[in-house]
């Protein structure tokens, strides 16, 4: 798990940061997009980057977004040989799970709190966590209680009531960012093309 941060490159300070986890032996990793938007917005002033729990910084390459559903992947510039693993399946409603994050930059930390289901009634899928998911914890995984991911830290209402991003959206991106690259130059097209389909999507529901 590594904290993803946005580096102005003009002053060098901190402009954004964020948890993210590494889903494959190679350095792929998984966060929200809008811990990276300010980046993807503009590529220009920012980098982006990865601070390891024993210190250690490292630059992070864009490798794919989903807009919809807030999620992105980066690559690492090295490649540690380890990652969290998926989970086949989400947890029981009222079952224990743990998210992970740092919140506002004071360190890492596990937040235990009761798997609710899928949220009723709304347009895009998400898990109600019984929890508090903080800022800074953002693009952090969620795990079962066997240690494996069910679910992204998304959102927060408050008193305890945050937002995954579930499994099955994770697993989806996850595929299909495996088929194609996206590149800095087009990221303006990609997301449009993404509104536009979940716009029809919706719509056609209607």
């Amino acid at each position: 798990i590594y904290q993803v941060r946005i580096i102005d490159r003009s002053s060098g300070k901190q402009a954004g940061l964020g948890s993210g986890f590494l889903i494959n032996t190679e350095g792929f990793l998984v966060t929200n997009y809008h811990v990276v938007s300010e980046f993807t917005n503009h590529p220009d002033r920012f980098n982006v980057e990865y601070l390891r729990t024993d210190g250690e910084k490292g630059s992070l390459t864009l490798l794919d977004l989903d807009v919809v559903n807030d999620l992105a992947l980066l690559k690492l510039d090295q490649s540690p040989g380890y990652f969290i693993e998926l989970a086949n399946t989400l947890p029981s409603h009222g079952e224990l799970i743990y998210s992970i994050g740092n919140p506002h930059d004071l360190g890492w930390t596990v937040i235990p709190g009761t798997y609710n289901g899928i949220t009723a009634h709304s347009v895009y899928e998400r898990i109600h966590f019984s929890g508090s998911v903080n800022p800074g914890m953002s693009g952090g995984p969620v795990l079962n209680q066997a240690g494996q991911v069910i679910g992204v830290n998304v959102a927060t209402a408050g008193n305890q009531l945050s937002f995954l991003v579930p499994l099955n959206r994770l697993n989806n991106f996850i595929n299909q960012a495996s088929t194609r690259t996206t590149e800095l130059a087009s990221i303006d097209t990609v997301i449009a093309a993404q509104l536009r389909a979940n716009q029809r999507e919706i719509i056609g529901g209607l």
